[in-house]
């Protein structure tokens, strides 16, 4: 296995959980359209994307996300890519806060929304956090698509 990975790192694959990704992609498959995450690295670009969200009247969605989190690799391979979760998630702003580093803009990220780490999910609407909507930990597509119908139920009705 570790022979595998050397090979993988060597071919620009970043993903330990599939190490040969790139070599493998080339089925003949389409891969379903990727979802575009603002990444952002901290509190002010964080509270900047949020504004511009709320300026164009659009709920936000905030993935908190490490290099490191296996449970993050897991809902960007398993969850995210679901045809299903990817049409619902086009209705949000969608923001990749990463947590990589144990730094100060990484801590202060995390103190802001008392997060213990990654994975966290957090919905916003005008410019607010839905404070009963966040997800702390792994969930399944199926979990996150009956979350998401909910959150856009609130959205409605507010």
């Amino acid at each position: 296995m570790g022979v595998v990975l050397v090979i993988g790192a060597a071919q620009g694959n970043n993903n330990p959980l599939r190490p040969l990704a790139a070599t493998a992609s080339f089925s003949g498959q389409s891969q379903p359209e990727a979802l575009d995450f603002i990444e952002i690295d901290n509190l002010i670009a964080l509270e900047k994307a949020i504004a511009e969200a709320d300026s164009v009247n659009q709920p936000v969605f905030v993935h908190f996300t490490a290099d490191w989190c296996i449970s993050c690799k897991l809902l960007e391979r398993d969850v995210y890519p679901d045809p299903r979760v990817t049409a619902t998630l086009n209705d949000y702003t969608l923001i990749a806060a990463d947590v990589t580093h144990t730094d100060s803009q990484s801590r202060q990220l995390l103190e802001k929304f008392n997060l213990f780490g990654p994975p966290s999910l957090l919905f916003f609407s005008q410019g607010e956090e839905i404070r009963n909507a966040r997800i702390q930990g792994e969930v399944t597509a199926d979990q996150l698509l009956e979350h998401l119908e909910s959150v856009s139920q609130w959205l409605a009705s507010s």
